[in-house]
């Protein structure tokens, strides 16, 4: 946290020449610093998806159970599921849910991200839930 707050006054000190009197500094500042967070939170997004994604490549180098084929693609159509149902939600549904879920950060980092209340993160994150499993039901029905 506190590296995430000095890369975010870094920037502030290389950028405030950007800041234009058309609006009120304290709106500046606030969009700034979310919008740094949020590129802060996808980098380290990023570099630990690759990490997992090498994990993960060593683990299915070797076949877990080479007598159900099965398993393999039954869980990448799971995976296509989720990633579906997940691309028909709100951009702030969906950025909710990844933050938390994929991201795995909790709620009062996703609060600070995103500048809304704790609470309202919490109802908007079980709502969005709902809307995916639903979704999800759906698409195993058809």
């Amino acid at each position: 946290m506190a590296d995430a707050e000095q890369e975010i006054l870094a920037g502030l000190w290389t950028r405030i020449d950007r800041f234009r009197s058309a609006s009120s500094f304290r709106t500046w500042l606030y969009r700034f610093c979310r919008n740094r967070a949020i590129d802060l939170l996808r980098r380290e997004g990023r570099h630990r998806r690759r990490g997992e994604a090498a994990a993960r490549a060593a683990v299915t180098a070797v076949p877990a159970d080479p007598a159900d084929p099965g398993d393999g693609l039954e869980r990448e159509e799971r995976r296509a599921r989720v990633r579906e149902a997940l691309a028909t939600l709100s951009a702030d549904d969906r950025m909710l849910v990844v933050m938390k879920d994929v991201e795995d950060l909790g709620i009062a980092e996703i609060a600070a991200t995103t500048g809304l209340p704790e609470g309202t993160v919490k109802s908007r994150l079980h709502r969005a839930r709902e809307k995916l499993a639903r979704r999800l039901g759906e698409g195993a029905a058809a």
